[in-house]
């Protein structure tokens, strides 16, 4: 499914093609456990930016559709949700955002941007699931030279703390944007988020500047998932690395070189 429609050149969507995010995410899949696993994640990076973009126009239609055409809140909740009963989520959306100054066939622009939206938040829970399959399969080649060994090591223990952190802050950011935006319990929440309260408040500040639309219990759990996955990852290769360092020291590599090439 494309996001482009022939004739209209102001089209918020004009940029997103499920389709080639669709065919990018099946090409990391093939790469196996080796590549696929931090693949995967970029790939869900930019699924989960054309999904915001997606969010961001169907939330400005729904805005125009309550200001200007007097859709009601439980109008905006069924085409938007699938339930009126979901009257809140859809006003909260409805008042945060920004509406067109005019939208052409408005209605018809709300169930298309939602469309759009929907598919790529599946797409986007199948590329954090092929991210965590990869992460627990994953395995690496090392080198048999044990200094070689402690390098390889301490690099991935690096790269797994980069991306473990960039994880945690997008996972504490959804949750908190739950608790200050749609009432949820901050206990309930942290248990979700596989997290402690704390993490969460210090997200607070940042998630009220959030859209409403960017509460995602589903991304919660899915980031927390991954969070685990990497957290095991980082864990096997700083044992990998104490254990390189320790075959070297018995070799008796001086202790300096040892620093620079794996650290202390």
């Amino acid at each position: 499914m494309d996001a482009t429609r022939a004739g209209v050149g102001s089209d918020p969507l004009a940029q997103i093609n499920v389709t080639r995010l669709r065919t990018e995410l099946r090409a990391v899949q093939a790469l196996g456990t080796s590549g696929g696993a931090f693949g995967a994640c970029q790939v869900s990076a930019e699924i989960r930016q054309a999904y915001r973009t997606a969010l961001q126009a169907r939330d400005e239609a729904a805005a125009y559709l309550h200001g200007n055409r007097d859709w009601s809140t439980e109008d905006l909740a069924e085409a938007i949700c699938g339930h009126r009963e979901h009257e809140r989520r859809a006003r909260l959306v409805a008042e945060w955002s920004t509406a067109p100054q005019h939208l052409y066939d408005a209605g018809h622009e709300l169930l298309r941007r939602q469309q759009v939206a929907s598919a790529l938040r599946d797409l986007l829970s199948d590329a954090r699931a092929i991210a965590v399959r990869h992460l627990r399969e994953a395995e690496l080649v090392l080198p048999a030279d044990p200094l070689a060994r402690a390098h390889k090591a301490q690099d991935v223990v690096r790269f797994c703390t980069y991306h473990l952190d960039t994880v945690a802050a997008n996972r504490n950011l959804y949750a908190a944007n739950l608790v200050v935006h749609h009432e949820w319990d901050l206990d309930e929440i942290a248990e979700l988020a596989d997290t402690e309260p704390q993490s969460i408040e210090e997200a607070f500040d940042a998630a009220r500047a959030h859209p409403p639309s960017d509460a995602d219990s589903r991304s919660v759990r899915e980031l927390a998932a991954i969070a685990a996955a990497i957290a095991v990852r980082q864990r096997h290769w700083e044992a990998v690395r104490r254990e390189a360092i320790a075959e070297c020291l018995a070799a008796g590599v001086d202790a300096d070189l040892i620093a620079v090439h794996a650290g202390s």
